[in-house]
C-alpha cells in the first residue's frame, strides 16, 4: 500500500512539473487547483470561540460649527498567533473572510453646547483557539498544531460611531 501511495505521489509531482515546463499557460490556470489538492496531507480543523475583541480607531475630531470631508479606507483582517507558516492557509480557509470599509464622507461638528464631535470606527473580532490535525496520507502519522485566531465578527465586523464632547 505504501508503494502504491508513493507511486501516486511521484506521478502527481511529475505531472505538475510537466505542466509548468511544457504548458505554462495551462499550468497557470491549474496551479490553484493543483496546489489546493492536498496530495500528501489531510487536515482536520477545529475552532473554539472564546470572546469578542475590538480595535477602535479615531477617524476625526470636528469642532462645533465646522464640516470636514474625509476618506476612510480600513480593513478588518484575520490575525493568527502561534501559527507555523506551513498551516496558515489551512487555518485561514476555516475563518471568516476579511472585511473592507471604504468611503468618502462629510463629517459635521456637534450641536451648540458641545465643543467637538469625534468620529470612530471599531473593528470587531471573534477570538478563539484553533486545533489542526495534519495526517500524512502515506504513513498515517499525525501532527497537532494549535494557536489563537482573530476573525472578523459575523455580526457587525466594522461599526462607525461618534461622540460629542463638551
Amino acid at each position: 500500500m505504501k508503494k502504491i501511495s508513493l507511486i501516486i505521489l511521484i506521478t502527481c509531482i511529475s505531472i505538475t512539473f510537466l505542466l509548468n515546463v511544457a504548458m505554462p499557460e495551462f499550468a497557470g490556470k491549474m496551479k490553484h487547483n493543483i496546489s489546493s489538492m492536498n496530495i500528501l496531507y489531510s487536515y482536520s480543523v477545529t475552532k473554539t470561540f472564546s470572546e469578542q475583541t475590538h480595535d477602535t480607531i479615531e477617524m476625526a475630531s470636528v469642532p462645533s460649527g465646522k464640516t470636514e470631508t474625509r476618506d476612510a479606507d480600513f480593513r478588518n483582517d484575520v490575525k493568527l498567533e502561534g501559527t507555523p507558516l506551513n498551516i496558515k492557509s489551512v487555518v485561514k480557509e476555516h475563518l471568516n473572510k476579511p472585511q473592507a470599509y471604504k468611503t468618502k464622507e462629510k463629517l459635521t461638528g456637534p450641536e451648540k453646547g458641545f465643543s467637538y464631535r469625534t468620529y470612530y470606527l471599531t473593528k470587531n473580532y471573534d477570538k478563539g483557539r484553533y486545533t489542526v490535525i495534519r495526517t500524512n496520507k502515506i504513513t498515517g502519522k499525525e501532527k497537532v498544531y494549535a494557536g489563537t485566531y482573530y476573525e472578523p465578527s459575523t455580526q457587525d465586523p466594522i461599526v462607525k460611531w461618534s461622540r460629542d464632547e463638551k
